[in-house]
């Protein structure tokens, strides 16, 4: 196990000294809060600009559908009967005449 501690103990030691800890300086804070402004404004901008264009395509849809598709459907002839109604029309209601007794 002591082997093991060591290796990782020289491991670490090696990390350490690729990569040295950043010596802080007094313009490290408004320089990290600079970058984070940065990137939520430009991720606003982008959020923004997708809502912007999500707006004008309904907007141009519900004018397309007001202008072409509403008058269309509104002139399209109305019939007042259904193929029900054609078919019960053109057949002779027995039931009707074998209660009345009319047919023989």
């Amino acid at each position: 196990m002591d082997g093991i501690n060591d290796k990782l103990d020289a491991l670490w030691a090696e990390y350490r000294a690729a990569c040295p800890d950043p010596e802080p300086s007094p313009g490290f804070g408004p320089k990290l809060w600079q970058r984070i402004e940065e990137r939520r404004t430009r991720t606003a901008f982008i959020f923004r600009r997708l809502v912007q264009g999500c707006v004008v395509a309904t907007v141009a849809l519900a004018l397309v559908l007001g202008v072409v598709v509403i008058p269309r459907v509104q002139s399209m002839p109305v019939y007042p009967v259904n193929y029900v109604d054609v078919l019960a029309a053109d057949l002779p209601n027995n039931y009707v005449d074998i209660l009345n007794g009319d047919i023989k």
